[in-house]
């Protein structure tokens, strides 16, 4: 064999022993592996977490306009307000219709009178004579005014209400209000209703009015 070969040879053989030294170093695998593990964390992807509030709801309980009518269908009454010395004098009254409530106003000079307010049964009559008098609806409520007036007793005579004796208004269940009696002090309205519904009464000195409220709810 000649020098030549010799020396191919022992680099040959030199480079294989290279190569099986580089196979079995296990440094080179752990670096393999710690490079897949940072590939993976780079590419995860983290989702985040959404919170969806559930909108908020308001009840409304049908067919409700506020406090119930604080009323009753039983009869009342109340004196003279202060100190009456003569009938007060009736000079105005209106019928309205309101929010679940149907009013009567009386409007008094001289004073705030008694008053006896409850429903009667029909027939309605006049007072003093006895006479009927028709006056529209299937209930009927009578307001009665002691000592008071539509005419000025005390005075000259003459008239201080001159309005009509029937009264009617945009209302839910009263249909007329119709005088029936100016008799020695003695005021008598009734007020006609659809039914027997509760009512309530308030005065106000300074107006000089008597309020007759009925439940129209």
């Amino acid at each position: 064999m000649s020098s030549h070969r010799l020396i191919a040879c022992s680099l040959i053989a030199l480079a294989l022993l290279g190569l099986s030294g580089c196979g079995d170093d296990p440094d080179a695998g752990d670096l393999t592996a710690q490079d897949t593990t940072s590939t993976s964390e780079s590419t995860s992807t983290t989702t985040p977490t959404t919170t969806t509030s559930a909108p908020a709801t308001t009840t409304t309980t049908a067919g409700s306009t506020g406090a119930a009518f604080d009323g009753s269908t039983t009869p009342t009454s109340a004196p003279a307000a202060g100190d009456l010395d003569a009938a007060a004098l009736l000079t105005d009254v209106e019928v309205a219709g309101g929010e679940g409530v149907d009013r009567v106003i009386f409007t008094f000079d001289a004073g705030i009178p008694g008053y006896d307010v409850a429903y009667i049964d029909p027939p309605v009559r006049q007072a003093g004579s006895g006479d009927q008098v028709e006056v529209q609806g299937a209930a009927f409520l009578e307001i009665r005014f002691e000592p008071a007036s539509g005419v000025d007793l005390g005075g000259t005579l003459e008239p201080t209400y001159t309005g009509p004796s029937e009264v009617r208004g945009d209302t839910t269940v009263v249909t007329e209000v119709v005088r029936t009696g100016d008799f020695e002090a003695n005021l008598t309205w009734v007020v006609g209703v659809d039914e027997k519904v509760s009512f309530r009464v308030t005065t106000d000195a300074a107006s000089g009015q008597v309020v007759v409220e009925l439940d129209a709810g």
